[in-house]
């Protein structure tokens, strides 16, 4: 079939890589427009853009889908069908009726449940044990169309939100094309979405990252993993900034005993305090610095058992 493929980050580009090396023929990319850097000084387009260009894709990055130009340039690229994952603008019915197979979007969770911007995330931080993907045609809900395909996919204990969406990408990506040789032969059943069980997974705001030690462990810990590595779950340390990014299964030394916020630490271990049992920090972004082990950095700044996270970070 011929594709149009619509998204934005690394994980789009997975998909997109997918498809690209399928029996399809991707015959053009939607994606945002180059967006400023780290540094804020130049404009870098998307991983979906870079891809598309070294593998000779006319891509278009418009900044409102909506435009009668943008439906103009999806009818002239020639696609039979849309993929869509992760593109992060809303598409309405012009656009989606602009192709005569429709649009077909991979979502991260197994519709109904975890509908929106952020189903991984919040599914970690549920403390879910699985969760899954679904391919499914899309109409002007949020997230709300008739499904074409569901998978399950389980959890890892100790997987970030960042390793669980690689994870799932990869995942994702054979569904997707495995529901695009489905429209190909004309086989694809679609079925509609329950409303029961239907659940809302908003987008991780700043002011939620903050780390609440007076939580239990498997609590702090979900909330560590679920946002990681953005914006990042932090902390503050001496009157600085501290990200934690990551944490283990060690249990603390016998005879540790730590109170809420209260740190822990042995040659290779740092152990934070929760209102239940010494949780193990493994990977921590201080401010300024390359993200690192836990243990180094805790070296690093000779850090001492005892002392205790603040509750308001440096200006």
């Amino acid at each position: 079939m011929r594709i149009l493929f619509a998204g934005t980050p690394d994980v789009a580009a997975t998909c997109l890589s997918t498809l690209a090396d399928s029996s399809h023929e991707v015959v053009g990319v939607l994606t945002q427009p180059d967006a400023r850097g780290k540094r804020g000084k130049s404009l870098v387009p998307s991983p979906v853009a870079v891809l598309a260009q070294e593998l000779g894709i006319p891509s278009f990055k418009p900044a409102d889908a909506r435009s009668a130009e943008t439906r103009e340039w999806i009818r002239e690229s020639g696609a039979e069908v849309a993929a869509v994952v992760a593109y992060g603008q809303i598409l309405e019915r012009p656009v989606l009726e602009s192709l005569p197979g429709g649009f077909f979007n991979l979502h991260f969770s197994l519709l109904p449940a975890l509908r929106g911007a952020a189903p991984v995330q919040r599914a970690i931080e549920q403390g879910l044990q699985e969760t899954g993907l679904s391919v499914f045609k899309l109409d002007e809900g949020l997230d709300t169309g008739a499904l074409a395909r569901q998978e399950p996919h389980s959890i890892a204990p100790l997987a970030t939100a960042g390793e669980l969406l690689e994870d799932m990408a990869e995942h994702g990506a054979r569904v997707l094309v495995e529901v695009m040789d489905e429209l190909g032969r004309g086989t694809v059943t679609l079925t509609a979405q329950e409303e029961e069980g239907a659940s809302y997974a908003r987008k991780l705001r700043a002011d939620e990252a903050r780390i609440n030690p007076a939580r239990p462990a498997r609590e702090v810990a979900a909330h560590i993993r679920a946002f990681a590595p953005n914006p990042g779950a932090f902390t503050s340390v001496r009157g600085s900034r501290l990200k934690v990014l990551g944490v283990g299964n060690t249990e603390a030394p016998e005879g540790m005993s730590l109170a809420p916020g209260e740190f822990g630490v042995t040659k290779k271990h740092v152990f934070l305090g929760t209102a239940t049992e010494p949780l193990e920090l493994t990977l921590v972004g201080p401010a300024g610095k390359k993200h690192m082990a836990a243990a180094d950095w805790a070296r690093g700044v000779r850090l001492e058992t005892g002392e205790r996270m603040e509750e308001e970070s440096a200006a």
